[in-house]
């Protein structure tokens, strides 16, 4: 057997790159095949590995190069036709798209080449193999150095990412051109691999020719070194996501596992909270910021993709930067009432002696229970309901008017908590608001003859309320939660 052919057998076979048991009845291996001699090479020994049926070779003629392009395209029509092998092709418009988007010709090129890859591998267990060789390893790590970059950065290449798959990745450009030719296979060569505008092709041309006389293993050496910072990747991933379900809680992530963790774990632990939350993996200088944060307790910083991380008292939150607030207004009705985030809001009368029997007190001032007599009066309704723009509220006990937005922001409550707290409100006036207790107005008074009793289902626990109006002094059996 032909020595390419045996190692790409077990390069295969030691990155476990099909499905166990191998491909289903039915299931394909979509090959991107460009017409250049590593798709070529790579496609050949691919049937000769697995057979024809199998295979469906896959070309895309981006719209850049123009005549070349096409011609590319005529070629692999030809080299298909002649082996029996079934092809699809995609004719694109990438500058057009590009232009479009914003993006630059190389990222939407690549990001409309797999895109129709994925289309044509939809099944389950079908693979998408790309012809990336062991000389293309050794330049991405490379470029990654010279863009500045850590561990995973310097893994280079995933030999399998989901279906992604690359066979040839234990072979060099020099390997897979002799092996071309040994074969007779004929190949088309791009004309901008030439051109020297582009940094790949400068390391390609200019550099690696000087790493080769120092080393001329280069090639081998560098990707070596891929797979083996690849293992302990996989393992310091491994070791992040046990540390991120550990600090999960409630949508937010606790300190306390994070300040015990090494930087690398902790570090990989907030990239897969951000990712989560639907934030782009931001910069490392944007993660050091929030670590540090992290280590000192406290602090805020504003991500560019739209995000904000907030980190107080025990735990760190993300949350989008100006969303639209998901707000919810309802009428209470009666003892009991539905509220808007799904929670019941409970409401209970009784005289004040009642409420002695039941509990000791000794001052008057408690978060949950108000003056009954100070608002029966009232021909109004009862609303519960999330904050609104200019709220402001006199917090009993404090001597002090502020607006929700001045005391959320002191008490240092995310963004993304300030749309959950409820607040109830009675002919334009809030009476009580989640986490920070009643207001002034209705406070317990030695004439108080009834008390009103306000208890929320399922509310946020005594313990992660930001903020507590009363510290001492609370009733015995009733923990003032909101």
């Amino acid at each position: 057997m032909n020595d390419a052919l045996q190692r790409v057998r077990a390069w295969m076979e030691e990155q476990q790159m099909l499905p166990i048991g191998g491909l289903p009845i039915g299931g394909k291996i979509v090959v991107g095949l460009s017409g250049g001699a590593d798709s070529i090479a790579m496609t050949d020994l691919l049937v000769r590995l697995f057979g024809k049926e199998p295979i469906l070779c896959a070309h895309v003629n981006h719209g850049i190069r123009g005549e070349e392009a096409d011609g590319d395209e005529q070629f692999v029509k030809e080299w298909c036709r002649e082996r029996g092998l079934a092809l699809e092709i995609l004719q694109a418009d990438v500058p057009a798209e590009a232009q479009k988007t914003g993006e630059g010709l190389e990222a939407c090129g690549r990001r409309i080449r797999y895109a129709f890859f994925e289309k044509l591998a939809a099944k389950e267990g079908d693979r998408i193999a790309t012809a990336h060789t062991m000389s293309d390893q050794g330049e991405t790590l490379l470029l990654h150095l010279l863009q500045g970059t850590g561990l995973r950065g310097l893994c280079g290449i995933p030999p399998v990412r989901g279906k992604i798959i690359r066979p040839v990745l234990c072979l060099t450009r020099e390997e897979i051109e002799s092996y071309c030719r040994e074969q007779g296979l004929c190949w088309r060569t791009d004309s901008t691999n030439a051109c020297r505008a582009y940094t790949r092709n400068r390391l390609r041309l200019d550099v690696m020719p000087v790493f080769r006389e120092l080393n001329p293993n280069i090639e081998q050496t560098l990707h070596r070194t891929a797979v083996s910072l690849a293992k302990e990747e996989s393992f310091l991933e491994e070791q992040a996501q046990m540390l991120f379900q550990k600090a999960q809680k409630e949508g937010a992530l606790l300190l306390q596992p994070l300040c015990e963790a090494p930087d690398a774990l902790a570090i990989r632990a907030l990239e897969l909270y951000f990712k989560n939350a639907g934030c782009q993996r931001p910069e490392w200088v944007h993660l050091q910021t929030v670590l540090r944060a992290v280590r000192n307790g406290g602090g805020r910083v504003n991500i560019p993709s739209g995000f904000e991380v907030s980190v107080w008292r025990d735990r760190l939150e993300i949350a989008p930067v100006d969303r639209e607030p998901g707000g919810w207004k309802c009428p209470v009705l009666g003892e009991k009432t539905r509220m808007g985030d799904g929670r019941t809001l409970f409401l209970e009368d009784f005289p004040i002696e009642e409420m002695k029997k039941r509990i000791k007190f000794h001052n008057l001032l408690f978060p949950n229970l108000m003056d009954y007599d100070t608002i029966t009066s009232s021909q109004k309704k009862m609303v519960i309901r999330t904050r609104q723009p200019g709220d402001r509220f006199a917090p009993a006990g404090r001597g002090v008017t502020k607006s929700l937005k001045k005391l959320f922001s002191e008490a240092r409550i995310p963004p993304s908590r300030r749309e959950k707290l409820a607040v109830l409100e009675l002919d334009g006036e809030i009476l009580w608001v989640e986490g920070f207790g009643i207001s002034q107005r209705v406070r317990l008074r030695p004439e108080t003859r009834h008390v009103l009793l306000l208890q929320i289902e399922e509310a946020i626990q005594a313990d992660d309320t930001p903020y507590k109006i009363l510290t001492e002094g609370e009733p015995s059996g009733f923990s003032g939660k909101a």
